[in-house]
């Protein structure tokens, strides 16, 4: 981290910082100028689930005179490491952030894009939140950001109610709530997921994601493209476990409506998830005055990586957690 960074202790994860280089590699993502005073620390924890145990990697920083907590959570076949911009912009407004790598992402174990169910990801955020929370600022409001697989598991997590406090406001962008049109390689392969999946249900699958349906920045792209911790395959199990939890979401539209005031940002241009779905979800659950909804015509799905609108897309969800200082009564 900078000079002006400290360090504080959520748990012993067994190394420093100094005996792990592939940590210190993986860290100099979230190297900035932040504002002096901000306490950093990592955890290692065990997953919840008994049948599938892995360990997960999680981090938070907490600024001096933050005014709240953004719980961030990172899309598919990515890492935390792609959001030290979003990090460093929270910090910089007085917001502490924690972030969990996903199990399969990252620095967090498991079979790389591989889930066994539709609740894993939410299981392992609610165990890290619960041992992450009381260290930051447990008597501030609870902030929820995610973007792509990481929207879908903010909405389960609303849905669920099981983080250590209520949520007070929540940021989507380019939320899952739908697969694309797929093309005919792909679709014969859905159709043989199910199969597959009681078969191999760890069998790596190229994704068939092309980088340049991300963003337009061709910079961002390259760095992509050459970062080992960003994965380009999903298992059969995945894709199965991940429908569900599309499926659970969306017959669920009315219960996120009443979670808590919601800001959702969708990409005009969406060549990754369903946009079509994702708008009939926002109508049918975010249609009251408390709520937010933005389109950004002829833009790719990652908004906050999209050169000409990135920095409206921070300053939306910075100005949404201001403006929602406590929990939905």
């Amino acid at each position: 981290m900078s000079a002006s960074t400290t360090a504080f202790k959520l748990s012993d994860p067994g190394k420093t910082l100094a005996q792990d280089p592939a940590m210190s590699e993986y860290l100099r993502c979230y190297e900035f100028p932040g504002p002096p005073e901000t306490r950093y620390g990592y955890v290692r924890i065990d997953s919840p689930q008994a049948k599938d145990r892995v360990g997960l990697f999680g981090q938070a920083w907490s600024p001096l005179h933050a005014t709240g907590t953004v719980l961030l959570i990172h899309g598919f076949a990515e890492h935390g490491g792609n959001y030290a911009h979003l990090v460093r912009d929270f910090v910089n407004a007085h917001l502490a952030v924690a972030m969990l790598d996903l199990r399969g992402h990252g620095l967090s174990e498991g079979a790389r894009g591989h889930v066994e169910g539709p609740h894993t990801y939410a299981e392992d955020i609610e165990a890290f939140m619960q041992e992450v929370f009381p260290l930051l600022l447990p008597n501030r409001p609870l902030y929820v950001f995610g973007h792509s697989l990481g929207g879908l598991t903010a909405l389960q997590l609303l849905q669920r109610k099981k983080l250590p406090a209520k949520v007070a406001g929540a940021v989507l962008t380019s939320p899952l709530l739908g697969f694309p049109e797929l093309l005919a390689p792909q679709k014969y392969l859905a159709a043989l997921a199910p199969i597959i999946a009681k078969i191999m249900p760890t069998l790596p699958v190229a994704h068939g994601i092309p980088p340049t349906v991300l963003s337009h920045d061709e910079a961002y792209l390259a760095r992509r493209e050459r970062d080992p911790l960003n994965s380009r395959v999903a298992t059969p199990k995945w894709l199965i476990s991940v429908g569900k939890s599309v499926l659970e979401v969306q017959a669920k539209a009315d219960e996120a409506g009443a979670a808590c005031p919601t800001l959702t940002m969708l990409a005009g241009d969406e060549k990754v998830t369903n946009l079509n779905e994702a708008r009939r979800f926002a109508f049918r659950a975010y249609s009251g005055l408390r709520h937010k909804v933005i389109e950004f015509p002829g833009y790719y799905h990652e908004l906050e990586k999209e050169p000409g609108v990135r920095a409206r897309v921070v300053s939306e969800a910075i100005a949404w957690f201001k403006s929602h200082q406590a929990p939905n009564p």
